[in-house]
């Protein structure tokens, strides 16, 4: 009572709490949190483009590279290989025909191999100084007398060129990158012994770079580390100075940054460059700050629609129901699990007088109810039905006990053992079968197992005075029921029925729906017709003559009652027109957890 006094807004109904709490605490923060975002959103966007970038050009420059390193380390294996050195350097002859010839597949098909897994091989041109001469891959014809100059002048080192113009014997003009390179000899390093030309299809290169940056966006291209242009979209820069003096100012300082800003042409540009390792180039993308700024446009129009939805209506729920429902609710929740097993220690907190407040009250009280209704009445029937559940599982009639023994030690005098041994085996495995060993339920097949062994027992005290048949189907083989159900009813039959020396005993089991029905049926004598009635009319309504209650056919019957329900039991079927007794159990299928598995 004293937190519901100091705090007057608990007893507020939900929608005055829910209004308040938007009000306060959405609507205000809200307008203050969106302004921060979004002066600060463009900043982050912007940088995560940044980022974006730098990435795909170190992307692009690895690739580069790789491939560059795969056209240098081919030339390196000219050099070391024999087939190579011996084709450009040995002047063919008739006497060497037959060599030069072997050399030459085996280069030829070196080159093929190199080709077809490197597609963005166009041709490989061998030139000895024996006057032996290869190319293979696409024709080509061009001028490259400058460059064959420069390899020269490196005397073995490998020259890159720019991009320039060929013509294809297959698809016309056609743009490559070239490297052209002096092979030496193996033993005089010295000694040139050749040159090789590896041609690059300029467009697996383009196409490469315009992944990073899209023609509307921007241009991308690689320049030598003095600003001359090596591969660009404009082919007209490609072999000059790109024309730009902030950038050639870049170029010549090493290029310190890797992302500046340039204003071209009355635009703005955020220039981007990565390093090339291998041939020290330089790529080189100018994206437009207008293109970086619609990207960052559209995510922030999208983020100012998204805050005004989820905080509007976000905040109100996570945060308006948090303390005036969820909460509460969520506490509801937990005691009425505690409750559900068992623990009726289960009490809600009651903090206001409002309608989930009067729910947690009503519940308190419910479980008091609950409490006191088990403690006084459901508990003590439990006990009492459990108390009688064991008196009616080990009950036994020592007649038949004291009638057996007796029998087997006559038997014992009168033959020489064979039969008493089978006797005892048979008395032991009936009462292996009886005896519970803590468990309340077997198979059908092992419950006929111990009604076979009991009657097999009478059979031999009785005689020929005693004929029985079982029956089962073959679908209840793995049927489950309660233990010791169907022998108490033989036993009824031979001791009531068979008052006039024996007669005959049918126990059938079969399946009717989803119901398993066992017949237990006898030639004896059957009831007196004032006693059947009298025991249909004790099965039916739970009460009648104490003697006819304590019958056997009415504790099975509320064993199995107890046990499955109402609609389960012992069941006596119009009497037949001969004279015997017909008593049907009446069970539910169920079959053992691991054949339901299966």
């Amino acid at each position: 009572m004293m937190i519901l006094n100091r705090y007057p807004f608990l007893h507020f109904s939900l929608r005055t709490k829910s209004i308040a709490i938007f009000i306060l605490l959405v609507t205000l923060p809200s307008l203050l949190i969106g302004n921060v975002i979004l002066s600060r959103y463009d900043a982050v966007l912007r940088q995560q483009y940044i980022d974006a970038m730098e990435k795909n050009l170190n992307t692009i420059e690895l690739n580069l590279s790789e491939k560059i390193k795969a056209i240098e380390d081919l030339s390196n294996y000219m050099i070391y290989q024999e087939n190579f050195r011996r084709f450009m350097e040995t002047p063919t002859t008739p006497g060497n025909m037959v060599q030069m010839n072997k050399d030459q597949t085996t280069i030829e098909g070196f080159i093929a191999f190199q080709i077809m897994s490197k597609v963005y091989i166009k041709s490989i041109s061998l030139e000895g100084v024996g006057g032996n001469q290869l190319q293979m891959g696409e024709p080509v014809k061009g001028l490259e007398q400058s460059w064959t100059d420069l390899a020269q002048g490196r005397r073995g080192g490998v020259i890159w060129t720019d991009s320039y113009e060929l013509e294809s014997g297959w698809t016309g003009n056609k743009r490559v990158v070239s490297m052209f390179r002096v092979i030496n000899s193996f033993d005089n390093p010295s000694r040139p012994v050749g040159k090789v030309i590896v041609r690059l299809d300029e467009s697996e290169i383009t196409d490469l770079l315009m992944s990073a940056v899209p023609q509307d966006q921007g241009s991308i291209f690689i320049v030598r580390p003095e600003g001359d242009v090596v591969l660009h979209q404009n082919q007209n820069l490609i072999g000059h100075p790109y024309p730009s003096e902030t950038l050639l100012s870049q170029f010549q300082g090493g290029l310190s940054k890797k992302v500046s800003s340039l204003k071209e042409a009355g635009a703005s540009y955020v220039v981007f460059s990565q390093p090339m390792k291998s041939t020290g180039w330089y790529i080189v993308a100018m994206v437009k700050d207008q293109t970086i700024v619609q990207k960052t446009e559209a995510i922030k129009a999208s983020l100012k629609f998204l805050i005004l939805i989820i905080l509007i209506f976000g905040l109100i729920a996570l945060i308006g129901f948090e303390f005036a429902m969820i909460r509460p609710m969520l506490e509801l929740s937990k005691q009425t699990s505690k409750l559900k097993k068992g623990d009726f220690s289960a009490q809600v907190k009651v903090r206001s007088r409002d309608e989930v407040g009067e729910l947690g009250r009503q519940f308190n009280n419910m479980v008091m109810t609950i409490k006191e209704l088990i403690d006084k009445k459901y508990k003590l029937e439990i006990r009492q039905k459990e108390s009688e559940l064991r008196i009616l599982q080990s009950q036994m009639d020592p007649h038949f006990l004291y009638n057996t023994l007796d029998m087997i030690r006559w038997t014992a005098r009168l033959e020489k053992a064979a039969e008493t041994s089978q006797l005892i085996e048979t008395l032991s495995l009936f009462f292996r079968m009886g005896q519970n060993s803590g468990k309340r339920y077997t198979t059908l097949p092992e419950e006929l197992d111990f009604v076979h062994a009991y009657l097999d027992l009478q059979q031999k005290r009785m005689g020929s005075k005693l004929q029985f048949t079982l029956h089962m189907d073959e679908e209840l083989n793995h049927a489950v029921l309660l233990k010791k159900i169907i022998q108490p009813l033989v036993e009824n039959s031979i001791k009531h029925g068979f008052k006039r020396g024996g007669g005959r005993i049918e126990v059938r089991c079969y399946k009717a729906e989803q119901d398993v029905l066992i017949d237990v049926v006898d030639s004896g004598v059957g009831f007196a017709k004032d006693k059947l009635e009298a025991i249909r009319q004790v099965l039916q309504d739970r009460t009648g003559d104490e003697g006819i209650m304590n019958h056997a056919i009415c504790n099975i019957h509320e064993r199995i009652t107890l046990e499955y329900g109402e609609g389960y039991g012992i069941e006596l079927p119009s009497e037949p027109t001969h004279a015997g007794t017909c008593v049907r159990i009446r069970l539910p299928f169920q079959m053992s957890a691991q054949e339901e598995k299966r």
